[in-house]
Formats: C-alpha cells, structure tokens, sequence
C-alpha cells in the first residue's frame, strides 16, 4: 500500500521535539492516501478512473450508433438503456465524488480534512517523512565519493540514502511556496493558497449543479427515436465530462502535489482485460426470436400488470 512507511519515526531525519507532529502527519497521509487510491470500495481515483471508462465506452457506442443508422444501438429499447444506465451511473459518481456528508469518502471531505490539518505540511514533514534525508547534498557527495570509479549502480529511491527523492521533494516544495534554495528553512510551510485554489476548481466545476439538476439529465422512457436520443445525448454528456475532467485535475493537484505522493499523469484510462468489442458485429437478436422476444415482452408486461391485482380486496379487509 502507498501509505506503508518503512522507516520509523525515530530513525527519520527529524529532530525528536518534532516526533509527535511528524507521527500525526504521517497518520493523516496515510488516511488521505487511503481515501486517494486504496479503499477497496469507494476509493476517489477508483471512482474516477470508473467514470473515464464509462464516458470512453458511452461515446465510443453512441459513434457507432451515429455512424450507421440500420445498427440495432438504433432500437428504441437498446437506446434507453444506454442512455439511463449511462447518466444514473456518472451522475450517481459525481454526487459520491462531491458529498460532503460525514463519514463518506469523497473530494470534497479530502479537501475539507486537508485543510483542517494544513498546519502539518511544513518542509520537514514533506520531505523526511518516511526516512528521506534532509541536507541530500551530504548524502550525495558521501555517496559519490564512495562509488567513485567503481561504475554504473542502482541509487535507492526510498530510505535515508534517496538523495535524489530528496531533491525533488525539496525542488517541488520550493515551486508550490516560491522560496528560492538558498532560503529553504525546516519551518517552512505550504500556502494555504494552493487549497484555496483546488477548492475553487471544484467549487466552478459544475458538479453542484449536475447533482441538484439530476433529474433533467436522466433519460424518460421511450419518446424519441433511440438513434437521435443517443446523439442528443452526446450534448449533455459533455456537460458531464467537464465535470469529469476537473475532478480529475483536482484529484491529481492533490495527490502529486500536495502529499507528492504520484498521480495518475497518462493513465487515467483503465487498460481493457478484455477484448471491449467481442460481438458488436453481430445482431442483437436472431429473426428466428422476434416471436419469442414478443412473448416475453407481453408476459413480463402482463405479470408486472398484475402487481395491482388484489390492492383493493386486500386493503378492505384491513381492520
């Protein structure tokens, strides 16, 4: 899991005055880490990457649709389905992605929670969280002099020799507060700017006014043509790829940059496991059916009809 530490707090390169704010950084990383990318249920990259799917999928179908009006995705049927199954899926995202109800998993409780806790993103904790070495200079010159005109070798990533990750923690810290290198301080500390900008991309995203328009963007059942509802479907849907987009951006603003932690840069689209076109090129349905598909219409019509049956005998035998 990203949020593992493997070294312990007192084998970090933070004075030990400093320990308690180190071990609260890190527990609240490692949730904001967990609610980022490892919940097995509701995690906001997971839900993310789930949207970038279905959108690809959607309009993937809808071309195809559009591109040949004798296709069966024309049937009225087929159409609806698509389109329901296509909005109540991405709308229902958006609303977990943006509630702010507690105990929920979402962006907007993310930056809620990272803000409350912004007094923790100090140089230090950034860089020496997990063993990493403050002054990487030190390390680094210790280390050439010791491979020297021994060759090529493999430098550690991780751990108190990761000059190198120091650097980059260092460099990106600098460029998120502006202090120069030959100002940088342990006691630095990030802006709270940068949440007040991430918290502004989501709050103009239009996410808000998807989830209290909802209704307007599920399709109704069967009044138009399925063809030309799948391709007035492609107008809203941009709506909701907007959308889409900036939770994506706000996602990864946080988790590169504000835990530097790694985002999802190139692969945002999960890879297929499978073959995504098996079997469009076959018919939806044989003729040799046509008859049965009547039946079954017009026995499930009929059954779901009947739920009424008995309402009233029932109802005035109460009492």
């Amino acid at each position: 899991m990203a949020s593992d530490y493997k070294i312990q707090i007192t084998e970090c390169d933070v004075p030990k005055e400093r320990h308690s704010a180190l071990e609260a950084y890190r527990a609240k990383r490692a949730q904001w880490l967990m609610w980022l990318d490892e919940d097995e249920d509701h995690a906001i990259w997971t839900a993310i990457s789930g949207m970038v799917w279905t959108d690809v999928s959607f309009r993937t179908i809808a071309q195809l649709a559009k591109d040949d009006e004798t296709s069966s995705l024309g049937n009225p049927l087929l159409a609806e389905q698509l389109i329901n199954g296509h909005f109540a899926t991405q709308i229902l995202a958006i609303r977990r992605l943006v509630d702010c109800g507690r105990g929920n998993i979402s962006i907007r409780r993310l930056i809620m929670d990272i803000r409350s806790n912004f007094k923790l993103f100090t140089r230090e904790n950034y860089v020496c969280y997990d063993g990493l070495p403050y002054d990487y200079e030190v390390v680094m010159h210790e280390e050439i002099a010791e491979r020297a005109g021994k060759g090529a070798f493999w430098a550690p990533t991780t751990g108190p020799k990761a000059w190198g990750t120091s650097k980059m923690a260092h460099e990106q810290f600098d460029k998120l507060t502006g202090i120069s290198p030959d100002k940088r301080s342990r006691e630095d500390r990030l802006p709270l700017t940068l949440m007040d900008t991430i918290e502004k991309w989501l709050n103009e995203s239009g996410a808000d006014d998807l989830v209290d328009w909802s209704h307007v963007y599920l399709a109704h059942a069967g009044n138009l043509e399925g063809r030309q509802r799948i391709a007035d479907a492609v107008v809203t849907t941009n709506k909701i790829n907007e959308v889409m987009k900036i939770l994506a951006r706000v996602t990864e603003a946080i988790s590169s940059y504000v835990l530097f932690a790694g985002g999802r840069i190139n692969a945002l689209m999960p890879i297929a496991q499978f073959d995504q076109f098996e079997n469009l090129d076959k018919p939806v349905m044989q003729i040799s059916l046509k008859d049965e598909a009547y039946k079954i219409w017009d026995d499930l019509s009929s059954e779901r009809n009947n739920y009424l049956e008995s309402v009233r005998t029932e109802l005035l035998k109460i009492g």
